[in-house]
């Protein structure tokens, strides 16, 4: 910013110089120096994605960093912005997400501030209401204290393990003008610190693991993070011919490759090794699709560097042979080098790929066959909605942003490219997903299609994001597999009624969307996005997929509503 005269010009010259494309936020009083800095920012950068909720703002901010890798800025105003935003941050903590939060407070001076309004919306430390799950939070006191404490923020934020910080500035010091004796700075003075990495003998006693392994296997979850990682992954699972069981925080392989542990259940149980690579939740893969493997297991994660005490968000304490504290990249590549420089036995190799050949097409074979024909009355099945969208997306560079619980789309569409999937929310904050889909497509090179395949519950926590969608422009397709109900909850009932003898139906009690139903496709038409639906059988929800893929090919966002089984009234139970 060649003109800089206040706190606030200072602060955007700073997400200037950070790289900042974007800046999502919903406007209020305290942030408002902020706010006209970015209005009068030179050629409009960063670019401001006015939201109508800050869980939404935060949203798009984390499915950016997911597409990405690099961090968006939020602005949020004083303890009202920053409370409605919590639970979205808890996401992005949850998800390891690089973020930018900037809030705005006070006026501290209690001179300074306007009866009532400014007192019940400022706090002594702001960041106490999100302090447990941010990686760093500062409140810089004078405008020469903004600089280094700005460059520490991007520092934190960006380094692995990533997460997002808060960054607050009083309304006071936004308004300020620049003291004259303020030195001119450049981020460029503060290197980001590199990622964690195993010690080199580490590597080469799990190199010498690898190459005697009868059956070794890899659990990736963080290791995709990088288009590295995903590739490094690859390179090293063929040159061993290990499988590779996706635990699916980001794409870590392909679902189409011959070693996608997911596509040959019967195989793991061989397992006399397992690597896992950045899992943050290890029992959950043990204990699923693992339950029958007994071989020692190896961990590779920084993840315990970011461990608080308020959330038991660091998961369960699984045994290990060992625990190597590093990030999945220099890792990946370290044992490559090593196994490169000094191969496995090219007969066990061989022998292992061999008997692996076919197990993951003809397992990918009979589930998409099921789909193509799973039918239902008066709805469409998940798996036949997910089948007839994989289809239309045939041809078409695309992306889903977010996705069935289950991940079901990757039993039966091909994922081939790093971030092709963009994970979940990390949290379980309902909301997320058409909030994320906007960050994703802001993050998109132009003529990708952003798939966002969304839960009815979920829309309707943030169908704000609809009009942020809008009036960007974006092409996002927003498909809804609608059962009228909160179907999680609806089979806790449901298990629980079993055991105590509830009569059949009271599952919906308190759970069920029905009465009256939400007219989906009205509520995003109001929001400017088309739509059609509710889409009730295959054939109808081929006319609209063709319909809605023109509108997100010609650059806009579409919806569709498919009425789904599994609600209220449905013959055909939860599905």
């Amino acid at each position: 910013m060649t003109d800089r005269e206040w706190g606030s010009d200072l602060a955007v010259d700073l997400l200037r110089q950070a790289g900042i494309e974007y800046v999502a936020l919903n406007p209020g009083a305290t942030i408002r120096g902020l706010h006209d800095s970015l209005v009068h920012a030179p050629d409009g950068a960063p670019r401001m994605v006015l939201c109508l909720h800050e869980g939404v703002a935060v949203g798009i901010a984390h499915g950016y960093a997911k597409a990405s890798g690099r961090p968006m800025a939020v602005l949020l105003h004083d303890v009202v912005g920053l409370q409605n935003a919590s639970m979205a941050i808890y996401n992005a903590w949850c998800d390891r997400v690089p973020m930018l939060v900037l809030g705005g407070t006070g006026p501290m001076s209690k001179a300074r501030r306007r009866p009532w309004i400014d007192w019940i919306h400022t706090a002594s430390a702001q960041a106490e209401a999100i302090r447990h799950y941010v990686k760093w939070d500062d409140q810089p006191h004078d405008l020469h204290s903004v600089p280094e404490s700005f460059a520490r923020a991007v520092g934190l934020a960006t380094s692995s393990p990533a997460g997002p910080v808060y960054w607050c500035l009083d309304v006071d010091l936004q308004e300020e003008r620049l003291p004259a004796d303020l030195p001119e700075v450049s981020l460029d003075r503060f290197a980001v610190p590199t990622p964690p990495a195993a010690r080199p003998e580490d590597l080469d006693e799990l190199a010498e693991r690898l190459r005697t392994a009868r059956f070794p296997l890899f659990v990736a979850g963080h290791a995709g993070d990088t288009p590295e990682g995903f590739t490094a992954l690859v390179e090293l699972a063929e040159l061993l011919a290990a499988p590779v069981l996706d635990t699916g925080p980001r794409l870590n392989f392909p679902t189409d490759h011959e070693l996608w542990a997911a596509g040959m259940p019967d195989r793991l149980a061989e397992a006399d090794l397992v690597v896992l690579l950045d899992v943050d939740d290890p029992l959950g893969a043990l204990r699923g699709a693992l339950s029958d493997v007994r071989a020692p297991a190896v961990a590779i994660t920084p993840g315990h560097l970011r461990v608080r005490s308020w959330a038991h968000d660091y998961q369960a304490l699984v045994p290990t042979s060992r625990h190597l504290t590093s990030d999945a990249v220099p890792a990946l590549t370290g044992l490559l080098a090593r196994l490169r420089e000094d191969p496995a036995p090219s007969g066990t190799v061989a022998e292992r790929r061999a008997g692996l050949a076919g197990c993951v097409r003809r397992t990918r074979e009979r589930w998409r066959a099921a789909a193509e024909t799973a039918t239902a009355a008066g709805t469409v099945p998940v798996p036949r909605l997910l089948s007839e969208l994989g289809r239309a997306l045939e041809g078409r560079d695309w992306v889903l942003a977010a996705g069935t619980v289950d991940r079901a789309e990757h039993r039966l569409w091909d994922f081939t490219r790093p971030r092709q999937w963009c994970g979940h929310s990390g949290g379980g904050g309902l909301g997320y997903g058409p909030a994320a889909s906007v960050g994703v497509a802001l993050a998109s090179p132009p003529g990708r299609i952003v798939v966002d395949v969304q839960g009815d519950g979920d829309l309707l926590f943030g169908p704000q994001a609809l009009w942020t969608a809008a009036r960007l422009g974006v092409p996002v397709l927003f498909v809804v597999h609608d059962n009228r109900a909160y179907g999680n909850t609806v089979g806790h009932a449901r298990s629980l009624g079993a055991t105590r003898g509830r009569s059949a139906g009271s599952e919906y009690v308190g759970s069920g969307l029905d009465q009256p139903a939400v007219d989906l496709a009205g509520l995003a038409r109001s929001l400017g996005v088309p739509a059609w639906g509710p889409v009730r059988d295959p054939g109808h929800l081929r006319l609209a997929l063709t319909d809605a893929l023109a509108t997100v090919a010609a650059g806009r966002p579409a919806l569709i509503d498919v009425l789904t089984p599994g609600g209220p009234g449905d013959p055909e139970g939860d599905r």
